[in-house]
């Protein structure tokens, strides 16, 4: 299997719960916000994969923080210093959270979890579902050469090609593709009403990127993020061509530091049974053969 987990459970005592300033904070898609936190302790350590839990401060309503990928990290004078997330308006939480302006603070705790921990490979294929892209631009860049991430920062795993493959409802829900084109990624969308890419699941672009790209060819390993019958769906299509495929799983999630055991998902262990484990600690980043769908 692949080794996906960053080398051991990442502790909450270790992340920094900080009052961030917001720097800036736009509509990229449908319903979609890009939001950029002035957080360095955050931003400074944070390595692909991670998030942090964003609350707004000085309310009670909605009371519980959120889990938020981190989509990149922004320098300022060279250094690590802001961190940018991407979200969704779909809950009162989110709802609330598109009305905040720059200059307004949020509280801020991470980075949290574990981050991905792939090995150089000739072929990364980067898949997404939905806002899923969140959890696999960070990736991207650091696997191309663009940046590092953590401190210290942390050993690069090359990778020749990524090839970066998205599925949406329909074309207005894709955020930022401009993001993964700059950064060198192959880039192709799937939209289920065919407004861009093309028509069907990202599970049918995969399909086709067999016959045009080669990409379940030796040499290629798989990083997934999205809604979890898609996320099944491809650990199921990995599976069948014995390739190692990490997923990203976006269990709900509560406390963010495994306290309330709400994010638990099922895991398989080294016995052949499955036990849950909680996927704000020993996760989020799981290998996708060991997730009991």
């Amino acid at each position: 299997m692949a080794d996906v987990s960053a080398g051991g459970i990442c502790l909450a005592d270790e992340a920094s719960h900080v009052r961030a300033r917001v720097v800036a904070h736009d509509r990229v898609a449908d319903a979609t916000w890009r939001i950029r936190l002035d957080c360095p302790s955050i931003a400074s350590r944070a390595v692909p994969g991670q998030f942090a839990m964003l609350r707004l401060p000085d309310r009670s309503d909605p009371l519980l923080a959120r889990p938020f990928a981190v989509y990149d990290v922004v320098p300022v004078a060279g250094e690590p210093r802001q961190a940018d997330f991407i979200y969704l308006v779909h809950g009162r939480f989110t709802r609330a959270l598109a009305t905040v302006r720059p200059g307004d603070d949020l509280m801020a705790w991470g980075p949290l979890g574990n981050g991905f921990r792939l090995p150089p490979t000739e072929h990364l294929v980067l898949v997404a579902g939905g806002i899923g892209q969140t959890a696999l631009f960070a990736l991207a860049r650091e696997s191309l050469g663009l940046a590092r991430y953590g401190v210290p920062a942390r050993p690069a795993a090359p990778a020749k090609r990524v090839t970066f493959c998205w599925g949406a409802r329909h074309a207005g829900m894709f955020a930022d593709v401009a993001d993964f084109h700059q950064a060198g990624c192959d880039v192709h969308l799937a939209t289920l009403d065919g407004s861009a890419g093309l028509t069907g699941t990202v599970v049918d672009l995969l399909d086709k990127q067999v016959a045009v790209a080669g990409i379940a060819a030796a040499g290629t390993r798989i990083a997934c993020c999205g809604p979890e019958p898609m996320m099944a769906a491809v650990s199921r299509w990995a599976a069948t061509r014995e390739l190692s495929c990490a997923v990203s799983l976006e269990t709900p999630m509560a406390c963010g530091i495994g306290i309330c055991f709400t994010c638990v998902a099922p895991i398989r262990d080294a016995n052949g049974g499955w036990d849950y484990r909680r996927t704000c600690v020993e996760g989020p980043i799981f290998d996708s053969a060991d997730v009991v769908w």
